[in-house]
């Protein structure tokens, strides 16, 4: 909430705070009551009493569920719907394009964008971003079909491979799922085409981690943070975070410099030499000589009794 009024030009963030907290700001009629609660250009905003909407600044970042009979394209010369007519109004911000393209009588997950460089990483084959459809085939996919399909088949732009195909029991009829890392144009169908087999229905349902689940036909809506930041971490334009350097190492003591270890046998005989040159040590074959410390220079000393001290 707070985020939306600051786009709308209604001062800082403080200040924004300060007319939620104080009731003068209300969502759909209602009083906001909460600084962190979630809006959208779908709900209408007034601050005392005047209606106020949010100024977008950036890219927008778009979902869509494209139905049957749609160009996945801006415009159409010849007057056919098109999946950018699908989004609301204030969504539709300047050089708004689908990433990827899907035929006309397919269906399923689009992602629009005002992001060039996102585009271009989701569609381009070098970054190998996922794509998965389900598709309705006119009969079973026999084993030695599914091997051709995941070795490699030759198409009209060349040779193209299923990353994965699986059967989907759960649903009537022939249906499959196929997964592949690049987008060329009717791929799909020219791929089943290549080994004799028609699809009679084809739905994407899944870009990289982005999934149509949730999203009914002809619906977009906003990708939320966690979704974008996610894409954006899988086409390589997060960088990874750097690895924690481990604290530096204390500089080991030079060999030459260390104090040498001595041998118990070394440190007894250097004991037993320092005793035997003490003046107090022993002689040997003799009684140990007192020791009356060195003979001193000059007078004796005296107190002041005169005697000798």
């Amino acid at each position: 909430m707070v985020k939306y009024l600051v786009a709308a030009g209604l001062g800082s963030r403080r200040n924004c705070a300060a007319l939620i907290l104080s009731g003068y700001v209300r969502v759909n009629g209602e009083i906001a009551e909460s600084l962190i609660m979630e809006v959208s250009h779908r709900d209408t905003i007034d601050v005392d009493g005047r209606q106020v909407a949010a100024t977008r600044t950036g890219h927008v970042y778009l979902l869509a569920n494209k139905p049957d009979g749609h160009l996945s394209s801006v415009t159409d010369d010849r007057g056919r719907p098109t999946i950018v007519q699908l989004v609301p109004r204030a969504l539709r911000m300047h050089g708004l394009v689908p990433a990827g393209r899907l035929d006309l009588h397919s269906t399923g997950l689009i992602l629009l964008t005002t992001d060039g460089e996102l585009v271009n990483r989701v569609t381009h084959p070098r970054y190998e971003i996922e794509k998965e459809y389900h598709v309705l085939l006119d009969r079973v996919v026999t084993p030695t079909a599914s091997s051709k399909l995941k070795t490699g088949v030759e198409i009209e732009t060349g040779q193209a491979r299923a990353m994965a195909l699986r059967r989907l029991h759960d649903e009537s009829g022939f249906k499959y799922s196929i997964t592949l890392n690049e987008g060329r144009k009717r791929e799909v169908r020219l791929m089943f085409r290549a080994v004799s087999r028609q699809v009679l229905g084809l739905e994407r349902v899944r870009i990289g981690n982005l999934m149509v689940d949730g999203l009914g036909v002809g619906e977009v809506r906003e990708m939320t943070d966690k979704e974008l930041a996610d894409l954006r971490r899988l086409v390589g334009m997060v960088k990874a975070a750097p690895k924690s350097q481990s604290a530096p190492s204390m500089p080991q003591q030079s060999q030459q410099h260390a104090p040498a270890r001595r041998s118990p046998q070394r440190q007894q005989r250097s004991r037993s030499g320092q005793q035997s040159e003490h003046p107090g040590a022993s002689r040997p074959g003799g009684p140990p000589r007192r020791n009356n410390g060195p003979p001193s220079s000059g007078p004796p000393r005296t107190d002041n009794r005169g005697r000798n001290r």
